[in-house]
């Protein structure tokens, strides 16, 4: 590990600031993002951020409020004027609109295709070949209506779905009521049977069963009422699927036992094979170099168009996703215009895109998290775990890895207000006292020997090894233990932080830089998804429910009534008595360090596009709507 005490102050210091790189580059305000390349006006007069609460969905409606720190009153009289410029400028005719090819990137090749199993590097070609029930703009509180037309709560356990009329698989197939239900009802068979999946089983545990009424129409019965339901029905999992193609291409996952003793294969569609989705684009190709998916002629129209989608179709015809494994590969193809989207600057390399007209740089909040999760087995004792709560160096992080400022995070986002804790409360369990971590650490109690600590993390991401280091170098410093850290690809990374077994083969998972993410309204999501037991922080804490895994009776019951706290918020449809609740289960996560905790992100995040990619909604971007808008368009003249 580092031994260079000034290592981490000399890491990220470089000659610039926030302030002076806005001032020399010049900015233009767009929506609640500034943009920070020289490709607009030179609106620049202002640069400090202002927070715009967005209004809270009703709660019947069962969507979280959102809310995120936007742009200057500036920036909103620009947002508007451009808006009503727009508008007045709109004719029928979009011809010049089509065409083009969006060009992306990613890592490295998906694990897997099906929408109910993964949501590493597939997206690419999830999000464009299949239909969901609608999309969801968290910062607008706007669903816009996709695979239905209509849906209607009719009671506090029933929640009913109108199917849009004249939808098909690619294959021709027909989009109904079966296919809907079958879609949504395999989610649990695949969590259950496949085991190490992303799919978050909290938008389920509460449904009864998915029943198709008619041919059109599909109702949902619940066991208890849901807050969230109709937000997680946004999510990408719930794409309707082809059961005909399930049943003749698909691949056995497992089995899962049966109420009545026997078991039931489950099978996935991880190559998902044509006929699939009913999406408005097809898999064209798929192999080590990326993907590449393009427009399907017979898709289904939108007649009206709700916001994000088009009548006829979405507007680019095709996309056309590289494998570039290395950032600086990356970066460079961005700065030669070969890439609409870069992600993520490093807020230090933003001189780097001074001066380019052919891309922008947006300024964002940063509602992004960078977590480290603890294995159970070994952590089972919570002043052991408290121990590392302490040991850590929250101001020291922010210094050496937020060169414009860091922010604490409690196990709900700062993104969702009406719910997160304040920094003050925060502060109060995260803080570096290295003597109490000491006594706390020697006081504890180990099943097994912990004169070693392996800081476990996927690589790929030059920022998330200096966390990993970090992580490593300050707690073996504050606690004199030895630490070493350990970097794989993400797909290694997932099956090994998924894996089933009683012992993990690390003590401490890092995953997220921090730098940038938003917030899909659900308080689930962000991030509390993270510390739940029934979710990521069942694998993260070594599957703390599995009692053939996890033995320690004081996890057990920790983990039980954790889950009773979080059933009791998830049904509470009154946001101000949820609130409460919410606020609740923060303290009693942070007072027990359970299973994860935050380490500072950054207060703004930057992210890169071609000035040619238009109506993409940047306010949306982050929060797992993006490239679901249909609206997107490519001005070839940029």
């Amino acid at each position: 590990m580092r031994d260079n005490e000034n290592y981490w102050k000399r890491l990220r210091r470089r000659p610039v600031s926030r302030r002076s790189f806005l001032v020399g580059s010049g900015v233009t305000a767009a929506g609640a993002a500034a943009i920070l390349a020289g490709c607009g006006d030179d609106d620049d007069d202002d640069d400090d951020a202002a927070a715009v609460a967005t209004e809270a969905p009703a709660a019947t409606q069962a969507a979280a409020a959102t809310e995120a720190a936007a742009a200057t009153e500036a920036a909103a009289a620009a947002t508007e004027a451009a808006a009503a410029t727009e508008a007045a400028a709109a004719v029928e005719d979009d011809s010049h609109k089509r065409g083009g090819t969006l060009r992306l990137w990613k890592t490295t090749e998906d694990a897997g295709m099906d929408p109910g199993i993964f949501h590493v590097n597939n997206t690419d070609v999830i999000y464009p070949t299949m239909t969901q029930v609608y999309t969801y703009q968290p910062s607008k509180n706007v669903f816009s209506r996709d695979g239905v037309i209509g849906w209607e709560q009719v009671d506090a356990t029933t929640l009913v779905w109108s199917i849009r009329p004249g939808m098909k698989f690619h294959n021709g197939d027909p989009v109904d009521s079966d296919s809907m239900a079958f879609s949504f009802g395999r989610l649990d068979d695949l969590y259950e049977a496949h085991g190490a999946t992303h799919t978050t089983n909290t938008g389920w545990l509460y449904v009864d069963n998915f029943e198709p009424s008619d041919e059109l129409t599909m109702t949902e019965h619940w066991k208890v009422p849901s807050a969230d339901a109709q937000v997680y029905r946004a999510r990408h999992y719930y794409s309707f699927v082809n059961p005909r193609i399930v049943d003749e291409h698909g691949e056995s996952v497992g089995t899962r036992p049966l109420p009545d003793g026997s078991e039931k294969e489950v099978f996935a569609i991880q190559d998902l094979p044509h006929g699939s989705g009913s999406g408005p684009y097809t898999l064209a190709r798929r192999d080590t170099t990326g993907t590449r998916v393009e427009r399907w002629p017979d898709y289904h129209q939108h007649d009206p168009a709700d916001d994000g989608f088009v009548k006829d179709g979405p507007y680019i015809d095709a996309w056309e996703t590289r494998i570039i494994p290395e950032a600086a590969s990356r970066k460079a193809a961005f700065l030669a215009g070969d890439l609409d989207v870069y992600a993520d600057v490093d807020p230090l390399e933003l001189a780097d895109f001074e001066g380019q007209d052919h891309l922008q740089v947006l300024e964002f909040p940063a509602g992004g998290f960078a977590l480290c999760g603890m294995d159970g087995g070994k952590f089972h004792d919570k002043r052991s775990r408290q121990a590392l709560q302490k040991a850590f160096d929250y101001e020291g992080f922010i210094q050496a890895l937020r060169p414009f400022g860091g922010t604490y995070q409690g196990p709900v986002s700062r993104l969702l207000p009406q719910y997160a804790l304040s920094q003050e409360e925060i502060k109060s369990y995260y803080y570096h006292d290295p003597q109490q971590a000491r006594q706390l650490w020697e006081a504890a109690d180990f099943e097994y020997p912990m004169d070693h600590i392996t800081v476990f993390m996927g690589a790929g991401n030059p920022l998330q090894l200096q966390i990993g280091e970090f992580i490593a170098q300050s707690i073996g410093e504050s606690l004199g233990i030895e630490t070493d850290i350990e970097a794989v690809d993400i797909t290694t990374w997932a099956a090994r932080a998924l894996e089933r077994a009683q012992v993990k083969d690390w003590e401490l998972l890092a995953y997220g830089v921090g730098t940038s993410g938003g917030t899909t309204g659900l308080p689930n999501d962000s991030a509390l998804i993270n510390f739940d037991p029934r979710g990521y922080g069942n694998s993260a804490f070594n599957h703390s429910l599995y009692e053939d895994l996890m033995p320690r009776k004081e996890i057990i019951e920790d983990g039980t009534a954790l889950i009773k706290m979080l059933e009791a918020q998830e049904q509470e449809v009154d946001v101000e008595a949820r609130a409460v609740l919410l606020r609740e289960i923060q303290h009693w996560i942070l007072d027990r360090h359970w299973c994860n905790w935050s380490l500072p992100p950054s207060t703004v995040s930057f992210y890169g596009f071609s000035s040619r990619l238009q109506d993409f909604e940047p306010n949306e971007w982050l929060n797992l709507y993006d490239r679901r808008r249909e609206s997107m368009w490519l001005k070839e003249d940029a």
